[in-house]
């Protein structure tokens, strides 16, 4: 909570103004710091024989000393280390002086209306929640704290629900009527049945109390109590007093919280339940309410174990009486206690866990992690100057408590130890961080927590201040009522309309009884000029403190108005420095306006440059670009002009070995000329063997309108049967007939005929009939001599050419027969 301060204006300065982070630095280390108070606790082993590594050598002194089991010592590189702490707690302290050295004094700042933050912190199974706790017959902080603040506040409590949460981090006071219609409802409402006591605590018999109480109080406050109790899982915050399901076919399943930021800059959890409570009892049994519902595990190393850490927050309301010390005033002071109870770090490697045990050790480790690094931060910006931004809000238990550490109240640690030696690396490393928290300092909150819920009720005209005593007198006026209305009077307020001043008047001038017995009883006059001579004396004595009084004013005035001339001068002297101050600041934006003006006048020269060199920066890319542009396309008529070349190379090989192969064929077909010309000119006629045969018959298949060719190569064929048309299949099922020929003619490009012969073999079949088989196919092309040739692509021949054709076919006929007869005629 962040308390008011009081604004002061600050003076002017006489040196020259410096930085806003030396300013704030500056601030800072003018105010007065206290260091984080770090307290250890060594817990007793379990197993009086095991091996211990922690040593306590005094008050304040432990020593950690590494076992043979462990790495450090078997390496050499660890040795025995001493660690200073604000107090040392060994295994045989118990509760109650642990409680009376930490958390006292933190109550007694709460009952003044300041702020206080403590957490155990150490290792899984080192004793935190049991630090915390305790245990029914010996408690621990928390239930002892709530012990002294109602021994405490016990008989100066506001009846209940006259202060009441405004669900935003502050409070607001009801009236009379509406705190007695709360009251009401809620004992229409309220369960018949308490909470269950605590795992394991059914039987253990009452709660033993402590009855220690702090006195230094004022008595015409009206004080409330109000408790909360959440839990932070998985770094989610859950309320462990609300009672509200999110759903109803899930009872045991709560609504997670959000944090927020109040008007005072402190963060706190929205919609958390905040019970008011009027009795240490009532507070444990809400406590026990929440513990019930706290998230505990078994693992190997503690087969109770906290898996989240839980909040427990006190937060007291004080406001003071009116002047008839009846209802509360309108200006409330809030002090809040959070005590937190950490869940201990572990190694998965000890605890063997799996699964949602291993998410949950790897959130509470990740939050340590960051609580540790904000203290670290917070130490490097303190000793080295800096302003490094520290990560509150990685973790929620950081985020909570930043106001804490930012020097909104006390913030006091107890590091939890299981000096066994299986834990000695867990139990050095909680040793480090005990020893870089003591470094941190805390600023020191003076102001008590004071806030104005309304503007506060006048007091009656002539009455500066409220006096002390309010709660006195009005139960002294209270009772004066009551016997009145015993005594016969109805309504006794309106009809003897005592002042509560009267009852101040009358507290300080009790005079003795006055009724005589008789008249020979001189007591009376004794009695009563015994007690003139206390008032004269009592007067006397007042009028000789008044007196002294009034010296001491007039001293203290003059001395005020030698202090006001003083001040005055210095006044006139820093009025004269703040002329001057003045006219070189005159001096100065004079000079300020002639190098703005200058300075315009260069941007504008500078942004024409730059536009001018943008112009030419594009026109350079435009050349670029015309440049790349022809040389790309030189490159690409090189390519091409060089595919071309290639092409016709190819092209021009190709030629040549055609016209080589040309000439081989030319050479060739002039010599089959040469011996075809001695053949026809000895007269001899060539036949075609292999067209016939002896015993062979032949069916000469000739469509209509076929040509007679003449031609100097016929095939021979012995008893051939020429049909047009096969329409009887006893053409081919004769027995005489054994060859098939199908002549065909076309006319070629050249306009000259071809004629085909498809011939082929007549089988018989199976079932008597016969089928032919065509195997050969003979072309005769028919062309004139005397007509013009033409190539292939279209060119004529010349007479070279032709010869050559007409022995190249004349070749092609002497091969394409196996035999040649010669006929002479």
């Amino acid at each position: 909570m962040k308390p008011s301060r009081l604004k002061i204006a600050p003076k002017v300065p006489t040196k020259p103004p410096i930085t806003p982070a030396r300013s704030k630095q500056a601030l800072m280390t003018s105010r007065d710091r206290d260091p984080v108070q770090v307290y250890c606790r060594i817990r007793p082993l379990d197993v009086p024989s095991d091996d211990s590594c922690v040593t306590v050598l005094s008050d304040t002194v432990v020593q950690v000393v590494p076992p043979e089991t462990s790495q450090g010592y078997r390496s050499g590189t660890t040795k025995a280390t001493q660690y200073t702490f604000t107090g040392v707690f060994d295994e045989k302290t118990t509760q109650k002086p642990i409680f009376h050295t930490v958390t006292l004094p933190l109550i007694e700042d709460l009952l003044h209306g300041k702020n206080s933050l403590l957490f155990a912190y150490g290792v899984t199974g080192s004793g935190k929640t049991h630090t915390m706790n305790g245990e029914l017959q010996d408690g621990g902080i928390i239930p002892r704290c709530l012990d002294v603040i109602f021994n405490s506040i016990g008989h100066y409590q506001a009846k209940k629900y006259i202060f009441k949460p405004d669900k935003m981090n502050s409070f607001e006071i009801q009236s009379e009527i509406d705190a007695l219609s709360e009251r009401h409802s809620e004992g229409l409402t309220s369960n018949k049945f308490k909470t269950p006591a605590r795992r394991g605590q059914e039987n253990e018999g009452p709660r033993v109390t402590d009855a220690t109480r702090i006195s230094a109080l004022d008595e015409d406050q009206a004080y409330a109590v109000f408790v909360t109790f959440v839990e932070v899982y998985n770094n989610t915050v859950f309320d462990l007093l609300d009672d509200t399901p999110i759903d109803p076919l899930r009872p045991g399943k709560i609504q997670s919280k959000i944090l927020r930021e109040d008007q005072h800059h402190n963060m706190y959890v929205h919609a958390v339940t905040e019970v008011e409570v009027k009795s240490a009892d009532e507070a444990a049994e809400v406590l026990a309410k929440g513990q019930k519902r706290r998230r505990v595990a078994h693992t190997t190393l503690n087969a109770e174990s906290s898996r989240s850490h839980s909040v427990f927050n006190i937060r007291v309301v004080q406001a003071p009486l009116d002047y008839q010390g009846a209802i509360p005033e309108k200006v409330l002071t809030v002090g809040q206690l959070s005590l937190v109870d950490l869940a201990g770090s572990e190694r998965n490697s000890r605890t063997k866990t799996t699964g949602e045990r291993l998410r949950e050790a790897g959130s509470i480790n990740n939050t340590l992690m960051t609580l540790r690094s904000c203290l670290e931060i917070l130490r490097e910006n303190q000793l080295n100057g800096t302003n490094k931004m520290v990560p509150y809000r990685d973790s929620k238990i950081t985020h909570l408590f930043k106001s804490y550490f930012d020097g909104e109240g006390k913030v006091r640690m107890i590091v939890c130890v299981n000096p066994r030696a299986d834990d000695y690396d867990e139990t050095l490393s909680v040793m480090r961080f005990a020893e870089m928290a003591q470094e941190v300092q805390i600023a020191r909150a003076v102001q008590p927590n004071i806030r104005l819920e309304a503007t506060p009720r006048a007091t009656p005209a002539g009455r500066d201040a409220l006096l002390p005593g309010r709660r006195k007198a009005n139960r002294v006026l209270t009772e004066a009522y009551r016997k009145l209305e015993q005594g016969g009077i109805s309504n006794p307020q309106s009809e003897v309309p005592f002042d509560i001043d009267m009852v101040f008047s009358a507290a300080r001038c009790s005079w003795p009884p006055l009724e005589l017995q008789s008249a020979s009883d001189d007591r009376l006059i004794t009695a009563l000029v015994e007690y003139l001579q206390v008032r004269i004396r009592d007067q006397q004595s007042r009028r000789e403190q008044q007196m002294k009084k009034c010296v001491e004013v007039r001293t203290l005035i003059r001395d005020m108005e030698e202090e006001l001339i003083l001040k005055r001068q210095e006044n006139l002297s820093l009025n004269e420095q703040l002329k001057d101050e003045r006219s070189r600041c005159q001096t100065f934006e004079n000079r300020v306006l002639n190098a703005e003006s200058a300075n315009a006048t260069l941007q504008r020269h500078v942004l024409e440059h730059q536009k001018y060199a943008r112009l030419l920066e594009e026109e350079l890319k435009e050349k670029d670009c015309l440049l790349n542009q022809g040389e790309m396309e030189i490159q690409h008529v090189k390519a091409k002009e060089k595919t071309k070349r290639q092409l016709e190379r190819e092209k021009l090989k190709k030629e040549l070995d055609r016209y080589k192969q040309v000439e081989s064929q030319l050479q060739r077909q002039t010599e089959r000329f040469l011996v075809m010309r001695d053949l026809l000119d000895a007269g001899c006629s060539v036949k075609v063997p292999g067209t016939s045969g002896p015993g062979k018959g032949w069916v000469d298949h000739r469509p209509e309108n076929t040509l007679e060719t003449d031609t100097v190569f016929q095939p021979q064929m012995n008893r051939a049967k020429s049909i047009t048309k096969l329409v009887d299949s006893k053409t081919i099922t004769d027995p005489n007939i054994s060859k098939y020929v199908l002549r065909t003619q076309e006319q070629d490009s050249s306009g000259e005929i071809e004629t085909k012969l498809y011939k082929g073999d007549v089988l018989a079949t199976v079932g008597g009939g016969a089928q032919v088989v065509l195997k050969d196919v003979e072309i005769l092309r028919h062309s004139s001599p005397t007509a013009a040739k033409r190539h292939s692509d279209g060119r004529l021949k010349d007479v070279h050419s032709r010869v050559a054709d007409i022995e190249n076919r004349c070749g092609y006929a002497i091969e394409g027969h196996g035999r040649v007869k010669k006929h002479c005629p």
